[in-house]
């Protein structure tokens, strides 16, 4: 785990970072329960296709999870743009991932397991983070060889119990958030991507060579960002700081 730890308060977020987050990937823990009465304020500053979207859902507690993470997502953003929450309009990539329309150079990506949503802020870097539970027996089982490469099953098989559960979740997060990074989702293929041999690199595989090589343009970081969950983002280059805040901004943050 490469976290060290510091918790600080800190509310003087905003334009303050706007001077050093050049270096820097911000990566914010929100939960997404909230009460019923807060969700009208996220829900207000959706755009049309976002509300639509929200309508689909079918059960109560899933629309206001999507309302929930959309509205936490644009008000993080409007710290960052000194812009109203409602005026930030989204594209999105071949693959759907999304990025912001007027402000290429900001990068951000989201993820989110059952109330836990994490969203990783950068500048000039491509960016993807993924949190998951810790699985059961039963998942690891039935899953590792679908998606891990034949380095990461190996050290699968050097653990057992909660430890292996554990690696799991952290190696699918590292996995995932490298994939999400770099773009062309799940069109890579799995069993040729290793992140479990280097704790901060991926490695490919190079199938002319046979040989596992490390891409020199990615960094992984895992963190827990609370219990019973793993976490995970990758970035572009070697040169960032990662820094782990919680939404809302006045209630501190860990540094790594």
């Amino acid at each position: 785990m490469n976290l060290a730890s510091r918790v600080t308060s800190d509310t003087a977020y905003g334009p303050d970072l706007r001077s050093t987050r050049d270096l820097a990937v911000d990566v914010w823990y929100a939960q997404l329960s909230m009460a019923a009465e807060r969700l009208p304020e996220h829900s207000q500053c959706l755009s049309s296709d976002e509300q639509v979207r929200a309508a689909r859902f079918h059960f109560d507690q899933h629309r206001a999870r999507f309302i929930a993470g959309r509205g936490l997502l644009r008000h993080l953003l409007s710290r960052y743009l000194d812009e109203p929450p409602e005026r930030i309009r989204f594209g999105y990539g071949p693959q759907g991932k999304p990025f912001l329309l007027e402000y290429p150079d900001l990068r951000f990506n989201l993820s989110h397991a059952a109330d836990v949503l994490l969203v990783a802020v950068a500048q000039h870097r491509a960016i993807g983070v993924d949190v998951e539970p810790v699985p059961s027996d039963g998942v690891v089982d039935s899953v590792s060889g679908i998606v891990f490469s034949a380095p990461e099953r190996s050290s699968l098989l050097a653990s057992t119990g909660l430890q292996r559960r554990e690696l799991f979740a952290r190696l699918w997060t590292r996995k995932e958030a490298y994939i999400k990074a770099e773009g062309q989702g799940m069109s890579l293929r799995l069993d040729c991507i290793d992140v479990s041999t280097s704790p901060d690199r991926v490695l490919l595989l190079n199938d002319s060579r046979d040989q596992w090589l490390p891409s020199p343009h990615w960094t992984l970081r895992s963190f827990p960002p609370s219990p019973s969950y793993a976490a995970s983002v990758a970035a572009e280059g070697p040169d960032w700081q990662s820094t782990l805040r919680v939404w809302p901004p006045d209630t501190g943050e860990t540094e790594r």
